[in-house]
């Protein structure tokens, strides 16, 4: 996904609720034609038509409201979407697109064919289960099939910098009829009860998270010794640590602005130290899924953000974090047949531009002309287009469905925007640098077959290589793989497109008598936060990209006389970074009438949702707030709320409410079961070295304040010499005495007093 990637995560939070994937109808009210909250616009009690509707129809076509689009991805074409139904039967709204683009629509999710017909995409994107308004957008579009143009929910693979974690399993599909499972055991032969179905029972009898242990399929690292590789096997009482974490997500409300106050100024870092979490759980499960999914370390991300992404990705209902994958090129796929559709209602494209600024008409004397056309606003284009025809253009409406970095930019550009108090900040709003790097591969004379996960399970990827990614054709990797420096706060996915893409797929090049010499395997890394080396040429990029792929696979390094051809597309800060403080900066969608604004950066408080998601929540608000400004009564524009709070985590909500109303804390909540996980801990293991752990005297390692320098990815101490010597007041003259802090092999702990041993033995 650029990828937001992954299932395990969710066996460090709790899940409670359960999200029946069947079609969603939403209901709105009778009188009213969209609807978002409460609101709606009314019908006329006497015409039947929307308020306005009589002077709209009234206007000649020249009269008509113009709105401006500015961005060609989701948001963009969601809004046109939205507005465009308005045209049908009658034109009633003249809506212009533009897009910074030269190739096709998508945006960041776009892409284009090089001079060989090959696509070339800006990175792969998912479809999670739980991206309701998205699939419901998809659904509107003619010529776009869902289950066609989409795999089956798929598998991924976790990486971490010790190689490689676990399996994760996709959830939602086994609660097609949720008493799959629920069998009588009396009437069922014992003979039929495998390891598996026995697991699978349980688990389907068992609330969320409890079951996913039971279902995700961890690496068993049994054979590290004899390779010498470190084993990243977690413990029960890793995943069990995670579980700290739950004060913090049930007191965190996702559409709560209150609750984004209290979260967005603490970075993650310091949530997950107040969790009480093992630094093996840490750097094996969350570091890695920060990396992919808010593509950030801890220390440079809004705790607020990593509750709401979590929640979001994995948490909100069972199989939320289940993902399908695009069969194709997304562009092709999905934005050429939708584009044709908008062009059918009357939208108009405009692609290679770009946008120098914005200006109000009346706030210049010298567009008298233009104020008596009636339009509001002035859009400077800077065309990148031959022999462009305007350079201007007037409009009623303009709309932002551009990236945080581009609005702040066009921001301090556009008088227009720049007055506007909601735009004060939006030069502080960051982004993420990603890197996609595509590999055309000579196929393999052996062909892999019987692979799992994706929508082919053949490949010609060499053998080594598609043995290591059997599972699925997705492998998600943490930052630091392979000790490469360039990584250290670099996540990357790896991903077998000759099993997701159709036009690779070993089985159409048989049915279409496809040469040998036309073949190719197609390899994809995607990487995010690549701001170490997003301005390296095409060649060093390139042996990057084999060099990680080798590294997080166990593989050989690709030669380069297998590699036909590469393509390496760079999409600098294009993607939004949720650092501390972020969300103060956020708008919502409706800057003044006249201006809106769509995005997965805007109204961060808003709708639960994330990455395309939001975008087209936020387009679809952006949509409704301009049709009521305009009074624009055929707009399709509802949102689809997102799940809602199981029971069980709404009482834990209540809870967490009067616990901070009585002891509210001074940042972030602490976990109820850090002290009790201290002292069990403490008083039930030894060190190897004659070093026993003593309860009495509990100390608090070192800690990093905030920045990527550390010892360790928590800034928690790695060796006795990163510990503070502290003594021991519950030791009697002549017995044991504080000597140093040692941790033993397999397990950091971040309260413990070592002290050696110098009289009895324990």
């Amino acid at each position: 996904m650029m990828t937001r990637l992954h299932h395990v995560v969710v066996l460090i939070l709790p899940q409670i609720s359960i999200f029946a994937t069947g079609a969603f109808q939403p209901t709105f009210p009778s009188n009213c034609y969209y609807s978002h909250s409460t609101r709606c616009i009314r019908k006329h009690p006497h015409t039947g038509h929307g308020l306005s509707s009589l002077a709209a129809s009234a206007l000649p076509t020249n009269d008509i409201p113009k709105i401006v689009i500015i961005g060609g991805g989701w948001a963009g074409y969601t809004l046109a979407e939205s507005l465009s139904t308005n045209n049908v039967p009658h034109r009633t709204v003249d809506i212009l697109l533009l897009d910074a683009s030269k190739g096709g629509g998508g945006g960041l999710a776009g892409g284009y064919r090089d001079g060989k017909s090959r696509p070339v995409e800006a990175g792969i994107h998912g479809f999670w289960r739980e991206y309701r308004n998205t699939f419901h957008v998809m659904e509107s579009i003619k010529g776009v099939d869902i289950d066609t143009v989409l795999s089956g929910y798929t598998p991924s693979v976790l990486y971490s910098k010790n190689g490689k974690v676990a399996v994760a399993p996709v959830l939602g599909d086994d609660q097609v009829g949720e008493d799959k499972f629920e069998m009588d055991l009396t009437n069922f032969p014992l003979d039929c009860w495998s390891e598996e179905r026995i697991r699978r029972w349980i688990a389907s009898n068992l609330p969320p998270p409890l079951d996913l242990p039971l279902l995700a399929k961890f690496e068993d690292n049994s054979s590290a010794a004899s390779t010498g590789e470190q084993s990243s096997r977690l413990s029960p009482i890793d995943l069990l640590s995670g579980l700290g974490l739950l004060g913090a997500w049930a007191d965190f409300e996702q559409e709560s602005p209150t609750s984004w106050n209290n979260y967005d100024s603490q970075p993650a870092s310091l949530l997950f130290e107040k969790a009480g979490i093992t630094d093996i759980l840490y750097e094996e499960l969350v570091s890695p899924l920060l990396h992919v999914l808010p593509m950030c370390p801890a220390y440079d991300c809004s705790a607020a953000a990593c509750l709401s992404c979590f929640h979001v990705f994995a948490l909100q209902s069972k199989g939320a974090f289940d993902v399908r994958w695009c069969r194709g090129s997304i562009g092709e796929k999905i934005f050429d047949p939708w584009r044709h559709q908008l062009e059918q209602r009357g939208v108009q494209f405009r692609t290679g531009t770009k946008v120098a600024c914005i200006t109000t008409n009346s706030s210049d004397p010298e567009a008298a002309s233009l104020v008596r056309t009636g339009r509001k606003y002035t859009i400077q284009l800077n065309s990148m287009e031959e022999h462009a025809d305007n350079s201007t253009i007037q409009c009623d409406a303009v709309v932002l469905a551009v990236g945080a970095v581009a609005a702040g930019k066009l921001a301090s550009s556009s008088p227009a925007l720049s007055s506007l108090p909601a735009s004060k900040n939006f030069d502080k709003l960051r982004g993420v640098t990603c890197v996609a790097v595509r590999f055309f591969l000579k196929p393999h004379r052996i062909i892999s077959e019987n692979l799992k996960g994706g929508s082919h399970s053949k490949t010609q990827l060499p053998p080594d290589m598609a043995k290591a990614m059997i599972d699925s054709p997705v492998a998600v990797c943490g930052a630091g793989i392979g000790g490469i420096s360039e990584l250290k706060e670099t996540g990357f996915c790896v991903y077998d497109l000759q099993r997701m893409h159709d036009e690779f797929s070993v089985d159409y090049y048989n049915n279409n008598s496809i040469a040998w010499d036309d073949q190719v395997a197609v390899l994809e890394v995607d990487f995010y936060r690549a701001d170490s080396f997003v301005d390296w040429d095409d060649a060093q990029v390139v042996r990057l990209a084999l060099k990680a792929i080798s590294a997080a696979l166990k593989t050989s390094v690709i030669e380069s006389h297998v590699i036909i051809d590469s393509k390496v597309l760079r999409a600098r800060n294009a993607v939004s970074h949720f650092a501390p403080n972020s969300a103060l900066y956020s708008p919502v969608s409706k800057l003044e009438k006249g201006i809106y604004i769509a995005g997965d950066w805007v109204d961060r408080a808003g709708h639960a949702s994330w990455s395309t998601e939001k975008s087209v929540v936020t387009a679809r608000q952006a949509a409704l707030a301009l049709s009521q400004d305009f009074g624009l009564n055929r707009s399709s524009c509802q949102v689809i709320p997102a799940a809602k709070d199981t029971p069980q985590l709404r009482a834990l909500r209540r809870s967490a409410r009067m616990l901070r109303a009585v002891l509210p804390p001074e940042t972030l909540p602490p976990s109820p079961w850090v002290l009790a996980k201290q002292i069990i801990s403490a008083s039930t293991f030894s060190n190897p070295n004659n070093c026993i752990v003593s309860t009495a005297s509990l100390v608090s390692p070192k800690r990093k304040k905030s920045g990527p320098s550390g010892k360790s990815t928590l800034g928690f101490p790695t060796s006795a010499t990163d510990c503070r010597v502290m003594p021991n007041p519950s030791v009697r003259d002549g017995g044991a005495h504080a000597e140093k802090l040692i941790f033993p092999p397999g397990r950091r702990t971040r309260y413990a007093s070592l002290i050696k041993e110098s009289g009895e033995k324990k």
